[in-house]
């Protein structure tokens, strides 16, 4: 499944170009962090309406996330972050007859395992607008999607490849309140193409000390929700969200 789409290519593109006279950058920093998110699906996936709660069982699920970003003072040049999403479920449910995922209605009531993988990877870069109390950057989003959904029984199976490559606008605001260790911020991935619709925002805190002279530990705590939205795309249909919150450890060089 391929989601790459010209104009939204081109319109990123054409983003960039205009905000990267305005980016603005004083020193080189490095981020690395590690952390999980405990993320319950909700909603329902496949041509009947498949419930991920009642129907599935899915359930929250901690899934580990991580990722390191470069920031640097080169003009015109963008910042680059790496994150790599384990989002992987496994379960056992009774579907009934007449349940279609991608096209292969179940012919009896049985049961059969449950699998869920939207695991994926985001390269980021982006300029950094402001960059004092308060923080803002933009840029685009490459998320590569390496997963798959499907129920087997003992005498069916439906299965689909979720792998694809989705181009997103990428947005962050945040603020470093004075005289404290404290700071906050807003982050979103979105894009909105034909029958295929994603909005990836969190809301996080960070608590940042010196660990040693050119070195900064954080705890960062936060909310994440990821919502796929899929009108009959290729054979797919979603109205699904997954959301919960998370924490990580990040070191700051």
């Amino acid at each position: 499944m391929q989601l790459l789409r010209i104009p939204l290519i081109l319109s990123t593109l054409l983003l960039a170009t205009i905000i990267s006279p305005l980016a603005s950058a004083d020193f080189l920093g490095l981020y690395a962090g590690v952390g999980a998110w405990q993320a319950k699906p909700q909603g329902e996936v496949g041509r009947s309406n498949i419930n991920l709660n009642s129907t599935l069982n899915l359930d929250e699920e901690s899934n580990r996330f991580v990722y390191i970003a470069l920031e640097h003072p080169i003009p015109l040049i963008p910042n680059i972050r790496l994150q790599h999403t384990e989002m992987d479920w496994v379960g056992n449910a009774l579907i009934s007859a007449g349940t279609d995922l991608n096209g292969s209605p179940f012919l009896a009531t049985e049961q059969a395992d449950v699998t869920l993988n939207l695991t994926h990877t985001d390269a980021t870069f982006y300029y950094e607008i402001l960059d004092n109390v308060v923080d803002l950057d933009l840029g685009i989003t490459a998320r590569v999607f390496d997963g798959d959904a499907s129920l087997a029984s003992p005498s069916q199976q439906e299965a689909i490849d979720l792998g694809a490559t989705v181009p997103m606008i990428y947005g962050k605001a945040g603020i470093d309140i004075p005289f404290t260790i404290i700071s906050g911020a807003l982050v979103a991935n979105w894009v909105n193409v034909d029958d295929f619709r994603l909005i990836d925002w969190s809301a996080e805190v960070t608590f940042e000390m010196d660990l040693a002279p050119a070195v900064d530990a954080g705890l960062v705590l936060g909310y994440r929700s990821l919502q796929v939205e899929i009108d009959d795309f290729e054979e797919l249909q979603s109205d699904a969200r997954f959301e919960g919150y998370f924490v990580a450890l990040q070191l700051h060089f």
